[in-house]
Formats: structure tokens, C-alpha cells, sequence
């Protein structure tokens, strides 16, 4: 995972200042997925990371800044999951839709509705364009797994499928983590991720 420092901070160069770091921001993340932002408070957190309140002021400003760098790194998390997933060629078409839907399910399934908040959280400009510009990667990589089938998709435009295909696995996902807790489908990740491949495929290759 990408090493994430405090919003507009200069990143910590010591290793040990790193890990440090690194382990505060897990404990974040933690505390918000599992508690949601109304109990995500700089007191949760330290309990949760075994630090003092002010060791956490010590690197962040206040709880929005705290917030911020843990979006941001969820951000990163989630295009490093998806590109490393496909970075091996895969043998066909459904192979690449599947390694996409299985890496964004894996993703999903351990961060919640991190991510749903990560596009969300903020109305600032320049954090629109953040997740916009993984968002726009996501799209790259998938199609240049998808590509080199081409051949097998009927559909008449077959970028605009491609293009159709990614929007619904990537929007089913985003709505499926972020209102599972009240309307649960009753899958599991990975079977979800099973489905919606199939589903996708089929679109791609109706005759």
C-alpha cells in the first residue's frame, strides 16, 4: 500500500516515524469502517492505535485532517487492489471481468463503505478531481485487460459496453457496500463478485 502522509504534511522520513504513521492511519480506518463517522473521534482513534490523545494531535491538525489522509489512502488502496489484480494477462474476456469484480469485492469487503465516503466526504474541488482521477484509472486498467479480447465482444460498440460494464460493477459495488447494513442481499463478497461478472459477460457477449 502507498505510504499516505497528513494532508499538505511533508511525509515522515525516519522508517520508525513511517510505521508509526502507517499504524495510526490503520487504526483510523478501522474505527470508521467499524463505527461509522459518528463515532469516529481522535479519542476513538487513539484508544484504537494504543496512543495519547495528543500523540495524534501531534501529527494532525484536528479530526478533518485525520479524515482527509485516511480517505485519501483508501483511495490508493483501491487502485492498487484493482491494478495488481489484473496485472497478469488473462486468458479471455470473462477472466479480465472477473479479475476486476473479484478485486473491487475484495476491496469493498474490507473497507465497507469506506470508499462510498471517500467520493463524498468532501465538496472541495481538488477532492472531486482525487477521485475522479482513480476513478478514470480504474477505467484504464480494466480496459487494457479487456482489450486484447475484444474479439469476443458482439456488442455493436464495444467500448461503450466496455465502458457500461465497468459503471455497473463499479456502481453496484459502491451502493451494495454502503447500504448492506439495511438491506442486506444475503452474498457474501466474493459470490457477489461471481454474479456480477457473469452478469457483465453476458452483456458483453449477447448474441
Amino acid at each position: 500500500m502507498t505510504s499516505v502522509s497528513p494532508a499538505g504534511a511533508i511525509p515522515p522520513r525516519q522508517a520508525r516515524s513511517r510505521a508509526a504513521l502507517e499504524r495510526l492511519l490503520s487504526a483510523a480506518q478501522e474505527v470508521l469502517v467499524t463505527r461509522g463517522f459518528d463515532e469516529f473521534t481522535i479519542a476513538a482513534v487513539a484508544e484504537k492505535a494504543g496512543v495519547s490523545v495528543g500523540g495524534v494531535y501531534r501529527r494532525f491538525t484536528g479530526k478533518d485532517q485525520l479524515l482527509e489522509t485516511v480517505l485519501d489512502r483508501a483511495l490508493d488502496d483501491l487502485q492498487s487492489t484493482v491494478s495488481a489484480a489484473l496485472a497478469t494477462p488473462t486468458p479471455d474476456l470473462a477472466g479480465a471481468v472477473s479479475a476486476f469484480a473479484g478485486a473491487l469485492a475484495d476491496y469493498l469487503g474490507r473497507t465497507g463503505p469506506l470508499y462510498t465516503a471517500a467520493l463524498t466526504a468532501s465538496r472541495r474541488p481538488d477532492k472531486r478531481d482525487r477521485a475522479l482521477a482513480v476513478l478514470t484509472g480504474l477505467q484504464r486498467v480494466f480496459f487494457d485487460a479487456a482489450l486484447p479480447h475484444a474479439a469476443e465482444i458482439t456488442h455493436p460498440a464495444p467500448s461503450t459496453a466496455l465502458n457500461t460494464a465497468l459503471r455497473t460493477i463499479i456502481g453496484a459495488g459502491v451502493h451494495r457496500a454502503a447500504t448492506a447494513p439495511l438491506w442486506p442481499d444475503g452474498l457474501g463478497w466474493e459470490q457477489w463478485a461471481s454474479e456480477m461478472a457473469e452478469m457483465a459477460t453476458g452483456y458483453l457477449t449477447r448474441s
